[in-house]
């Protein structure tokens, strides 16, 4: 009787530590919870006010961050009007207020792969570089399949000659993730630097990044943007000039 009443006492002690150690926990866990928010979204065109478009812009932004990192200034509201010219703006820093501009109505087939490419510039709206261009649409073709949207369209468009900037910087990037590989790819935003001509703007350390990889992995990355540079570096001077686009650095 004696040993039954100490194993009881024993069992006893034992539940009562394992409720005083998950209990605290599981109250930190949800108190955590709390803190994980995603980004306000508002609409400044009637149009453009609708759940889908809202849901698809967090979901988007959240896929961005897992292929590419965290933002370069936390994103905390994103504003949505429609404009002549897409791009993303970033209103305020310190509040961490953006907005997105598209050009496309949401009945329009290019509205979705332009809201893609956009979400990812809210990663760093400061980028105004080719490879990060590049990168952008790349995405965009991901976010749109991984929604079971048509990318098809946006291939045909490239292929025809439209928009020759976005389709070349397109093809590199694709070509460039492809052959670098996710983690390389996570790490390329890492390699943004200030534009001393403009410090507004930053542009792609396209060297650095490169060391940052494997020789061999390296040397093949080379060869794929040294295929496309040249091209991509005459339609940049001639209509696109706002935009860095650093060759490779000659071995």
């Amino acid at each position: 009787m004696l040993i039954f009443i100490r194993y009881k006492l024993l069992f006893t002690i034992f539940i009562s530590l394992l409720i005083f150690l998950y209990i605290p926990n599981l109250k930190l866990q949800k108190v955590s919870a709390q803190f994980i928010s995603s980004p306000e979204v508002n609409a400044l065109d009637d149009s453009l006010n609708n759940a889908s478009i809202y849901s698809f812009i967090k979901s988007g932004l959240n896929y961005s961050k897992q292929l590419y990192g965290e933002p370069r200034i936390a994103v905390k509201k994103i504003n949505l009007r429609l404009h002549t010219t897409p791009l993303a703006s970033l209103n305020n820093a310190n509040q961490g207020e953006f907005t997105i501009y598209l050009s496309h109505q949401p009945s329009e087939y290019a509205f979705y792969g332009q809201l893609g490419h956009e979400i990812f510039h809210l990663l760093n709206a400061q980028l105004l570089d080719c490879y990060a261009e590049g990168m952008a649409t790349v995405f965009a073709e991901k976010i749109l399949t991984r929604n079971d949207l048509d990318w098809s369209g946006w291939e045909t468009y490239f292929q025809q000659g439209y928009e020759p900037f976005y389709g070349l910087t397109y093809s590199m990037m694709k070509e460039v993730s492809e052959t670098a590989g996710s983690a390389n790819m996570s790490r390329l935003l890492d390699f943004a630097v200030d534009n001393k001509a403009s410090k507004k703007w930053m542009y792609i350390d396209i060297d650095g990044w490169l060391s940052s990889m494997s020789d061999y992995v390296k040397i093949e990355v080379e060869k794929v943007i040294n295929k496309y540079i040249f091209q991509v570096k005459l339609v940049v001077e001639s209509k696109n000039n706002m935009f860095a686009c650093l060759a490779p650095a000659k071995n």
